[in-house]
């Protein structure tokens, strides 16, 4: 049970900025390899945190609803704070990938890129995009199923994090942390985490909206199985911005699915 709870509260310090995150992380000391293993492991509670973030949007909009805040106000507050719920982290992979992805010509010069601290010209306008994009479809849903999407984004994009470890092999064996985080993720983690993404897709989504909505899994799963081709192609594995990147872009599929089937 102490491994559950330890485990729940590195996903919560990892993916998230909440302050009281590493409340019992901090408390613990353990060998490396059994904080190799809780960091793999913990990935089971990926979509669960992602539903907790997407409560915390949810409820946030709804607040700004009762107010007489402008919608095109309410919605930019909403993006920034889904932005600093995460502290920009998946946003950062999304730029070093397309920075080392467009700039460099082997696989030694995309990771260099990538690890690289400072963010390139195409990686600030792949931000650029990311964010209006997202604005301009939260803008665009309104009602419940402005509020359906913010529960459900963040949950499908954890998601894929998790298919992203547990399908991809690290790309270099100097990229620890991503070492650490597909070594141990096992079928069983998968399976757990696929079920905390499906639950909240068919308690949250109304009874005729559930066979179209099936097909969230569906596109979930085709975006990560060509972002992993692309990657092994081009590097020969997969890194931590890779897989950050694909919380973005999984994030970003959900919100149109929502404004062009669901809406």
């Amino acid at each position: 049970m102490n491994n559950l709870f330890r485990r729940f509260f590195l996903a919560l310090s990892f993916l998230t900025t909440l302050p009281f995150s590493s409340l019992i992380t901090k408390q613990e000391t353990k060998a490396p390899e059994d904080i190799d293993a809780d960091l793999s492991k913990s990935s089971t509670f990926f979509p669960l945190i992602g539903f907790l973030l997407g409560a915390i949007l949810f409820i946030f909009n709804k607040f700004l609803e009762y107010t007489d805040i402008l919608p095109q106000l309410s919605t930019g507050l909403t993006l920034v704070l889904w932005v600093l719920l995460s502290g920009g982290l998946h946003l950062e992979g999304l730029a070093d990938m397309v920075d080392g992805f467009s700039g460099g010509t082997n696989k030694d010069e995309i990771l260099r890129i990538m690890k690289d601290g400072s963010v390139g010209a195409k990686g600030a306008i792949s931000l650029i995009l990311t964010l209006l994009l997202k604005y301009l479809l939260l803008y665009s849903l309104t009602g419940d199923i402005k509020g359906k999407a913010l529960l459900l984004s963040p949950v499908l994009g954890r998601w894929a994090m998790v298919l992203m470890g547990y399908f991809g092999k690290p790309a270099s064996s100097s990229n620890t942390l991503t070492r650490m985080f597909v070594q141990y993720l096992e079928k069983k983690e998968l399976l757990i985490a696929t079920f905390f993404a499906v639950c909240p897709v068919l308690f949250i989504l109304p009874v005729r909206f559930i066979p179209p909505g099936s097909l969230l899994w569906f596109i979930i799963g085709v975006l990560v199985a060509f972002l992993l081709v692309f990657s092994n192609k081009k590097i020969g594995g997969i890194c931590g911005d890779i897989i950050g990147a694909a919380n973005e872009l999984a994030e970003l599929a959900v919100l149109f699915f929502f404004l062009l089937i669901l809406r």
